[in-house]
């Protein structure tokens, strides 16, 4: 099978992908979900005219100068309604969130005045209908405040709540199940941690998995036999993605294949990019099937470059997936070969460098990269200073 172009073998995948399905949950479980449909204000906000500031409120007019005393006939702390109108020459004291008393207009706030008695003395006269938060300022009832296709964030929570909403109509997140593969992995801590090698991708790629919205099942490490890889794999077969990290090289992918050779429906294997390159992708079953290198800079590319995008599309969010913009050369780069080339490398201020090290197994470089440096198959050389495009590393 020849080598695929990289944006050829992302919308194969994302071919595959059809639309989840809506639930309506709990408003406080929505946030990392996509809304479903358009939400409007079941109220409006504020629903009374409010007091901005700690003070007192008062009738503004020409009868209003500096020094001019008013009697204060009560309090109106927030949440309250003061019982009975304000007369011209009288005040409120009212707190940060208070509702005006009837008869008010104006707030002088607390530290422009002085207190006599039961008397305000107005130092700094304010304009009228200041310190005032209006009766709906900040949304009307039946705005449409959230649009559908909106990822929930912690914001949309508090402004959903403040539009009086208690669930919400949303995408399913998408289940995907992990299966790490190799005789040689094992888990962090344990005995043989020191002459092994850590199973390490599982844990980033989860995270990064779960931070885009699906839903993870981590199903621990297969051996390399058929018979733990088909066990994993058959408790995996009713999510959405399965992923299996490692096994997908030349000589490896023989296991893999043997494991599920009658089931799966190969699409793809072998991809034109570094790091990456045999990366597998097919249907198992109802599941996409997604078969990540071992090498951890390798399965963490692949997951930004195809999970994230293949996640955004199951739960309808038009987000722009791959981040890629410009910066200055600081070290020059020699020519590359057939393979598009994603190199780590570190921004700042406009310009970046490459790392020296590229080997796709060193984590250490990777946490030390935040972006990697896209090269065009068969590209030119670059000398120091010159543009090349770059693509913001988000896990």
């Amino acid at each position: 099978m020849n080598l695929l172009k990289l944006e050829n073998a992302i919308d194969r995948c994302l071919k595959e992908i059809n639309l989840m399905g809506t639930i309506a949950i709990p408003l406080g479980t929505a946030s990392g979900y996509v809304i479903a449909e358009n939400l409007s204000a079941r109220r409006e906000s504020p629903p009374f005219d409010l007091s901005a500031m700690d003070g007192y409120a008062f009738k503004h007019g020409p009868h209003i100068n500096e020094n001019h005393k008013l009697s204060v006939i009560g309090k109106s702390p927030a949440g309250t309604i003061f019982a009975r109108k304000v007369k011209k020459e009288e005040a409120v004291k009212v707190y940060t969130g208070s509702v005006m008393p009837s008869g008010t207009d104006t707030v002088i706030i607390q530290e422009n005045t002085e207190t006599n008695a039961s008397d305000v003395i107005l130092k700094k006269i304010p304009q009228k209908n200041e310190n005032i938060r209006k009766k709906g300022f900040d949304f009307k009832t039946d705005d449409i405040l959230i649009r559908k296709g909106t990822k929930l964030t912690p914001k949309h929570m508090s402004l959903a709540a403040s539009m009086n909403h208690t669930t919400l109509v949303v995408y399913r997140k998408p289940k995907i199940a992990i299966i790490s593969n190799g005789d040689e992995l094992v888990e962090p801590g344990s005995k043989d941690a020191q002459n092994k090698i850590i199973s390490a991708n599982n844990y980033g790629i989860k995270a990064y998995l779960e931070q885009l919205g699906a839903n993870v099942t981590d199903l621990g490490i297969a051996k390399d036999n058929v018979k733990s890889l088909r066990e994993k794999i058959k408790k995996a077969a009713s999510h959405d993605i399965i992923v299996t990290i490692g096994g997908a090289s030349v000589g490896d992918f023989d296991l893999v294949k043997e494991s599920i050779h009658r089931e799966l429906e190969l699409k793809f294997w072998k991809i034109a990019m570094r790091p990456g390159k045999p990366l597998i992708y097919g249907r198992l079953g109802e599941a996409h099937f997604l078969g990540l290198p071992g090498n951890p800079v390798s399965a963490h590319v692949c997951c930004q470059l195809f999970l994230k995008p293949m996640i955004n599309k199951f739960m309808n969010f038009e987000d722009e997936n791959l981040y890629i913009s410009e910066a200055k050369l600081k070290t020059s780069l020699k020519e590359n070969d057939e393979r598009q080339d994603f190199i780590r490398g570190f921004y700042k201020d406009g310009f970046v460098t490459p790392l020296k090290v590229q080997d796709s197994s060193s984590l250490s470089v990777l946490n030390s990269s935040n972006v990697f440096i896209i090269r065009e198959p068969n590209a030119p050389s670059k000398k120091n200073g010159e543009i090349v495009q770059i693509l913001k590393i988000d896990f």
